[in-house]
C-alpha cells in the first residue's frame, strides 16, 4: 500500500479502533479530510482482549501509526452485552415505588428490570419531593442481608430526585459505598427524566455495564503499553460524540450504542450522502439508522436487549443478524436463523485444527439427533471462583479447559447439563453454522477454514435427515445459497420496517405488525417470478441504502434491488467504525427546565428550576431564564471538560418555551427548557 505523507501543518491524525463481537479494526485517519492513512483488521480474541486489540494495532505500517496524536474507540462490547443478557452482578435500590406497581407496568418486560434485582422501599415526605425523610439502611440491609451480599455494584434511584438535589440518592450511595466499598450509580448521575423507574433502570444497567468497559479500556491499556504508545485516549458516546477514558469507566451505560454510532458517523464521513439508510452488518448484529439531510436521527430513550433507558442516542434499529448468527433446522425441518451469536466453524476450525477431526466423526455417527450435537464448546474465559456454578456446571467448566469439545463427545454427557447461564455470562461459547460459514462456501468471504464450513453444511443436513451419504456440491451450495437468503429477508423486512416507522409513525412505538410482515415475506418470495400479479405491492426507497462492515457487500445489493434504491458500499467499508471512532469529536448538550409552581388557584407564585442538581425557586421568570442559562452554560462547561475537551469553550443558548393551548387564542405556560451547547454545528 501506498501511503502519502506529506500532511499539513497542523493536520489531526487519529488512530481508530474498533472492537466488534468478532473483528477488531484499526485505522489511522487523517481528520479534516477523511483520509484513511492505513487500516487493519484482526480477530476479537474474547477471551483476551488485549491480544486482538495488538494484533489489530501490530498490522499497521510503525511509520504511520507514529503520526497519531491521539485515539478514539468504538465498540459493540456493550451492545452485544445488552442483547446478550450479559454483564456484571447488579442490584438496584429503589426508592418510591412498590414490588406491586412494578409488576404492575411491567417493569421487567418494559424496563429490563429484573425483578431479582431490585428491592423496593416507599418515599417518605411531601408530594413535591421537598421535604424527605432518609430511609433507614442499617434496617433495610437487616432485612434483606443476602440481596446485598451477592452484588458486585449498586444502582440506586429516587423519586422526586430531580426535584430536590438527590438527597435520597446520595444518602443512600453514601452508605452503599462505605458499607460494601463497591461501585454505586445515582440514578440522576446518568439519566435525567422524572421518570424514577427508567431512571432506575439507566443506573441499573449502568452497573452492571462497568465490568465489560473496564475490561475494554484496560485491554487497550495494555496493548498500548506493550507498544509504547503514549496518546490520550476517548471513546465514542451512543450520540456519536467523544468522552475521556475516565468518564466511560463511571458511565458505560454512555457507550451502549458506541459501535453503532461510529458506524453512522463512519458511514456519513465515507459515503457523502445526505439522505441515506445506513445498515451495518457486524459479526453479532445488523444496526440500521436514517440520516435526514446529512444528520442522523436521534432518541432521548435507547431502547436495547430488553432495557428502556433514558440515555441519549442515534437512533438504532439493531437487529439478531450477524456473521457469527446460528444457524439450525427448526422444527419444522426449514432451516432458520436464530438469535444466538455462535463462533463460525471455520474460525473455530482456524484456531483449533481438531475440529475438522471432530466434526468428521459427528459425521460417521448413526441416526438423527435434532439436537446439533455437531456444534462444540470452549471455554471463552476462565471464571476464577466457581463456588457460585453448580456441580456440573464446575465440571463442563473444568472439562473446557483443554479446549472444544463436541456436544456427541462422550465426556459431555453430564446428567442434567444446562449451559445457557454459562453463555449468558460469556464464560462458555458455542461454535456452530453461521452465515459467515455460508460465505466461505460460496467463495465471498475466505479468511478462515473453508473445509469446516462445508463439513458444518453436511453435520447440518445429517442432523435432521440422519444421512451425509448423499450430500454433494451441489446441496452444499444449496445451503449455502437457502442460508443467504434468510439473511437477505430478515434484512429486508428490518429496513421496511424501520423506513415504515420514520415515514408514518416517528412518534410512536408502533412497528410492523403481522400482516406487514407477512406482505413483506410475500413480496420477497414472489421477487422471481416471471409475472407480477395484476394486484400487487412494492417498496420503494428514494434515499441510498449505505451499507459498511464487512459481510455487507453480500446482503445488502438484494435488498436495494427489492426497493429500486442505489446501494452505496463506500472504500474502506469494512473498517467504518473504526473511522468514525477517529473522526468524532466532542459535543456537549446540557438542558435546565423552568416549570411554574402554581397555587390551588391556579395563579403562579414562582417558578422552579429542574435539572441542574439543585432545586432553586425564583419569584420571577427573568430571574429564573437568567438562571437557567447561568447553570446550563456552567453545566455544559463542566461536562465538556469531564469529557476531555480543552481551551477556551464557546456555548451556545437556546431557550424554547411549551404552552398548554385550550383555545385558539388562550395558553398556559407549561415549561421553560434552557438548552446550552458546545462544539455543535449543525
Amino acid at each position: 500500500m501506498v501511503i502519502s505523507l506529506l500532511l499539513k501543518e497542523l493536520q489531526l491524525i487519529r488512530l481508530g479502533i474498533d472492537t466488534g463481537g468478532t473483528f477488531t479494526d484499526a485505522v489511522v485517519v487523517d481528520v479534516d479530510s477523511v483520509e484513511v492513512l492505513a487500516h487493519a483488521k484482526a480477530l476479537t480474541t474474547k477471551d483476551d482482549l488485549t491480544r486482538g486489540i495488538g494484533n489489530a494495532i501490530d498490522a499497521l505500517p510503525r511509520d504511520v501509526l507514529a503520526l497519531a496524536e491521539h485515539a478514539a474507540l468504538s465498540t459493540t462490547l456493550a451492545t452485544n452485552a445488552c442483547v446478550e443478557g450479559k454483564g456484571g452482578r447488579a442490584k438496584l435500590v429503589l426508592v418510591g415505588a412498590t414490588d406491586e406497581l412494578l409488576h404492575r407496568v411491567d417493569a421487567q418486560g418494559k424496563f429490563g428490570i429484573s425483578y431479582a434485582d431490585v428491592i423496593t422501599l416507599p418515599f417518605v415526605g411531601s408530594y413535591d419531593g421537598n421535604d424527605v425523610e432518609i430511609p433507614d439502611w442499617d434496617a433495610l440491609y437487616d432485612a434483606n442481608p443476602a440481596f446485598f451480599d451477592e452484588a458486585d455494584s449498586f444502582g440506586i434511584a429516587s423519586l422526586y430526585a430531580l426535584n430536590n438535589g438527590s438527597v435520597v440518592e446520595k444518602s443512600g450511595a453514601a452508605w452503599l459505598r462505605e458499607k460494601f466499598g463497591k461501585l454505586v450509580v445515582e440514578s440522576t448521575e446518568v439519566a435525567v427524566e422524572p421518570n424514577v423507574i427508567g431512571r432506575g433502570a439507566t443506573a441499573l444497567l449502568n452497573a452492571r455495564l462497568v465490568p465489560v468497559i473496564d475490561e475494554f479500556l484496560n485491554a487497550v491499556n495494555a496493548a498500548f503499553a506493550a507498544r509504547g504508545l503514549d496518546i490520550p485516549l476517548a471513546i465514542v458516546r451512543s450520540d456519536g460524540t467523544l468522552m475521556s477514558e475516565e468518564l466511560a469507566r463511571l458511565r458505560p451505560v454512555e457507550t451502549i450504542l458506541s459501535g453503532p454510532a461510529a458506524s453512522v458517523t463512519g458511514a456519513r464521513a465515507l459515503a457523502g450522502q445526505t439522505e441515506s439508510l445506513i445498515v451495518d452488518i457486524g459479526g453479532t448484529t445488523s444496526d440500521i439508522s436514517i440520516v435526514h439531510a446529512g444528520r442522523a436521527n436521534r432518541t432521548d430513550g435507547i431502547m436495547i436487549g430488553g432495557w428502556k433507558t433514558q440515555v441519549a442516542g442515534v437512533k438504532i434499529d439493531t437487529i439478531a443478524l450477524g456473521g457469527d448468527t446460528q444457524v439450525r433446522f427448526a422444527k419444522s425441518s426449514k432451516l432458520e436463523l436464530g438469535t444466538r451469536r455462535v463462533t463460525p466453524l471455520c474460525i473455530a476450525a482456524q484456531r483449533w485444527p481438531q475440529v475438522i477431526k471432530t466434526l468428521e466423526r459427528y459425521l460417521a455417527l448413526p441416526g438423527i439427533d435434532f439436537h446439533a450435537r455437531y456444534e462444540l464448546l470452549y471455554l471463552l474465559r476462565d471464571p476464577g471462583d466457581v463456588s457460585r456454578f453448580n456441580q456440573t456446571e464446575q465440571q463442563l467448566i473444568e472439562l473446557l479447559h483443554d479446549g472444544p469439545v463436541a456436544l456427541h463427545d462422550d465426556r459431555m454427557y453430564i446428567l442434567g447439563l444446562k449451559t445457557d447461564r454459562l453463555e449468558d455470562e460469556g464464560i462458555v461459547m458455542r461454535c456452530g453454522m453461521t452465515p459467515t460459514d455460508a460465505m466461505h462456501i460460496k467463495g465471498d468471504f475466505c479468511e478462515f477454514d473453508t473445509q469446516a464450513s462445508r463439513l458444518g453444511a453436511q453435520c447440518l443436513l445429517k442432523s435432521y435427515k440422519g444421512s451425509a451419504a448423499a450430500v454433494d456440491d451441489e446441496v452444499i451450495a444449496a445451503i449455502a445459497d437457502e442460508i443467504y437468503d434468510l439473511a437477505q429477508f430478515r434484512l429486508f423486512s428490518q429496513v421496511l420496517g424501520v423506513f415504515a416507522q420514520d415515514r408514518f409513525w416517528p412518534e410512536s412505538e408502533v412497528g410492523f405488525d403481522s400482516q406487514m410482515s407477512a406482505m413483506a415475506k410475500r413480496v420477497w418470495e414472489s421477487r422471481s417470478d416471471e409475472q407480477r400479479p395484476p394486484f400487487d405491492v412494492r417498496f420503494d426507497s428514494n434515499a441510498a441504502l449505505v451499507g459498511v462492515g464487512a459481510p455487507t457487500h453480500v446482503f445488502l445489493p438484494a435488498v436495494a434491488d427489492m426497493m429500486s434504491a442505489p446501494c452505496v458500499v463506500p472504500q474502506h467499508a469494512p473498517v467504518a467504525n473504526a473511522v468514525g471512532a477517529a473522526v468524532s469529536r466532542i459535543s456537549v448538550e446540557q438542558r435546565v427546565y423552568i416549570n411554574p409552581l402554581r397555587g390551588s388557584d391556579g395563579v403562579v407564585q414562582g417558578y422552579k428550576l429542574r435539572g441542574a442538581g439543585s432545586a432553586d425557586t425564583y419569584d420571577h421568570l427573568d430571574e429564573a431564564l437568567a438562571a437557567a442559562r447561568e447553570q446550563a452554560g456552567a453545566l455544559a462547561r463542566e461536562e465538556a471538560r469531564k469529557r476531555g475537551a480543552e481551551g477556551d469553550l464557546q456555548c451556545d443558548i437556546e431557550e424554547n418555551r411549551k404552552v398548554y393551548r385550550a383555545t385558539a387564542i388562550f395558553e398556559v405556560d407549561r415549561e421553560w427548557t434552557v438548552i446550552a451547547r458546545i462544539g455543535f454545528d449543525e
